[in-house]
């Protein structure tokens, strides 16, 4: 497995830590230490809400590393221009040599509700899959027209292409026990899945454990690998309060690609957070 940093950039949570130029020293630190890839939420709404932009911390990172994989945990597709993230994400891949992973998904309701936009799942679903059309359909190096229920495009190309081949690969934020978004992601690159068992509750729709979470994990993964046909990435965050402690082992065992730990950065200090990741990934 790959062990991936998720680096809070959230400025509330982290109050004056969680900063552009400290996010950059802190993946950077990350190589350093070992980490195979270092992700960032992507999100807007209140000041409550609103995060550091992923992509534009992630070129500097890009500039400043050479193995990281840069990633997102989640980037709610619906809330961006399809055309205009394709774009971003062609260059920061080339910039980056072939390291961008888009982590996609449907995101929070503040995501939508600041900028006028209702929290309808069916609604936002549908624009997802369009946004997912156009994004890897631009990716391709196709002339793109497209007349959507959302989105009209008529000749446009990127005049920078990915560098990966076939594309960037999309993993997709799941939550357990919806089926649904895991059909949809077995179509791509794999999923970065979660159920109510890793928050000791409810899920995001009032969803109530089906298991403990090691029983969660054998049945997302499971029901993935059989809509994919047993491939795909599978990053599952390690550090959650209901987790074992040979919960590590137990993502290997169900074919896990990625961990990924998101509990090292705090608000005491940047030298202690630094000092945390140097420790490196877990074992």
């Amino acid at each position: 497995m790959k062990h991936g940093l998720y680096l809070q950039n959230a400025p509330l949570y982290l109050d004056e830590v969680a900063t552009p130029l400290n996010t950059l020293e802190y993946a950077t630190a990350a190589e350093e230490a070992g980490w195979d890839g270092v992700f960032m939420a992507d999100a807007l709404g209140t000041a409550a809400q609103s995060f550091i932009d992923p992509w534009i911390t992630h070129a500097a990172i890009a500039a400043e590393t050479e193995h990281l994989t840069l990633g997102s945990w989640v980037t709610p597709l619906p809330r961006r221009q399809p055309w205009q993230l394709a774009s971003n994400l062609a260059a920061l891949d080339a910039l980056s040599g072939g390291r961008v992973m888009l982590g996609a998904g449907l995101g929070a309701p503040y995501n939508y509700t600041s900028t006028g936009i209702e929290y309808d799942l069916t609604d936002l679903g549908d624009r997802y899959d369009e946004a997912l059309e156009i994004i890897t359909r631009l990716w391709s190096g196709e002339m793109l027209s497209f007349d959507g229920v959302y989105y009209q495009v008529e000749d446009l190309e990127l005049a920078t292409m990915p560098v990966q081949k076939p594309s960037i690969p999309i993993v997709m934020g799941v939550w357990w026990p919806n089926k649904k978004p895991l059909h949809r992601a077995a179509s791509y690159d794999g999923i970065m899945p979660v159920g109510p068992s890793f928050y000791g509750g409810e899920g995001v729709q009032g969803e109530q454990p089906t298991g403990t979470i090691e029983e969660e994990v054998a049945q997302m993964v499971g029901y993935y690998r059989d809509e994919a046909g047993g491939s795909g990435e599978i990053i599952i965050p390690i550090d959650v309060p209901e987790a074992p402690p040979d919960f590590i082992e137990t993502c290997a065992e169900h074919g896990a690609t990625w961990t990924l730990t998101s509990s090292l950065l705090k608000d005491d200090s940047h030298e202690a957070n630094l000092e945390r990741i140097g420790e490196g990934p877990p074992d």
